[in-house]
């Protein structure tokens, strides 16, 4: 039996190779939740790929309406479309950054976009779920986290072993986190937002670059640089924490913890600038990363690195922007 010529294209795009990746990225994350739920924060990577290595966009898209199509039919039959379904909302945001690409468009610019799209796609999945459901999903979350908090303060509190002091202590710094979590909410999930905008553009650059240099319209990720306008942002939540009002403190803090984010990320741009200047071996640099990611106090220094970049230009890129807009006035 043959196929005709138009049927087999159809036939190929619906068994390819994209497609079977689209449809494995989206299903293994509902097929296997505890396992594998943390693929849910990557799955714009995929199809971002896949639109912007495609050389016929309108069977990229064929391709990853195929691919989900496939991943729903398995969802369905494990019963997690709700799993799926959040996996969705990603679909906005690899649609955000392909269009920042076609747009040519700076990463800071293309994140910034990034963040509204997954945002609002965030709050209409958890509007729905909640309407569905009949719960506030905020409200929830904050009644579950406190509970977690007075199961872990009831632990300790059966434990026989722990002198009077020790336990005090321990009740008294559960209390004020428990006090502290509904202030600085908002703020933890404006977070994971912009955290989960970085990894998708950050591994899609990285993936790009081995596959397809030439689609690549972005720097080095240790060039990549906030606009100076943006440490507002910080300055405004110093003003806010301090202003007095419990409300207008809570905002502060809300956006001291996004500056802290955002500015993470410049920092550490400047560290991976730093080891490529100073040749600092591979395996060595895994060390220092791992060294950082477990330390508190060294993340919040990349931080304040990043921050002060600002101030003084640590990669000193703004002098080489002006150098090179000088020459092309000449």
């Amino acid at each position: 039996m043959t196929w005709p010529e138009g049927g087999q294209r159809q036939n190929a795009s619906f068994l390819s190779m994209p497609v079977l990746l689209i449809t494995a990225s989206f299903f293994l994350p509902v097929a296997a939740p505890s396992l594998l739920g943390w693929m849910n924060g990557f799955l714009a990577v995929p199809v971002l790929l896949l639109l912007v290595l495609s050389e016929d966009k309108k069977l990229a898209y064929r391709q990853v309406g195929n691919g989900l199509f496939l991943a729903a039919g398995g969802a369905l039959l494990l019963k997690q479309v709700v799993l799926l379904f959040f996996g969705l909302t990603l679909l906005p945001l690899a649609y955000s950054l392909y269009q920042s690409f076609q747009q040519k468009e700076e990463p800071f610019v293309a994140g910034g976009k990034g963040v509204i799209v997954l945002g609002f796609s965030w709050l209409i999945f958890w509007g729905i779920s909640g309407t569905i459901a009949g719960i506030n999903p905020y409200t929830s979350l904050v009644s579950s986290l406190d509970e977690s908090f007075a199961r872990v303060l009831e632990i300790y509190r059966s434990n026989a072993d722990l002198p009077p002091d020790v336990l005090l202590g321990l009740e008294q710094v559960v209390q004020e986190v428990r006090k502290l979590v509904p202030r600085v909410l908002p703020g933890l999930l404006a977070g994971s937002v912009i955290i989960t905008v970085w990894l998708n553009m950050v591994v899609s650059y990285k993936l790009l670059r081995r596959l397809k240099p030439t689609e690549i319209i972005w720097p080095e990720y240790s060039q990549w640089q906030l606009p100076d306008k943006l440490v507002w942002l910080p300055i405004i939540a110093v003003i806010l924490s301090l202003a007095g009002g419990e409300q207008v403190k809570n905002a502060g803090y809300i956006l001291g913890i996004v500056s802290t984010i955002i500015y993470l990320f410049q920092g550490v741009s400047i560290f991976i600038y730093l080891l490529d200047k100073w040749k600092v071996p591979n395996l060595l640099r895994y060390v220092i990363y791992g060294i950082f990611a477990v330390q508190g106090y060294g993340i919040l220094m990349l931080s304040v690195i990043g921050l002060a970049d600002t101030w003084f230009d640590i990669r000193k890129l703004n002098q080489t922007e002006q150098i090179n807009n000088s020459q092309n006035k000449e």
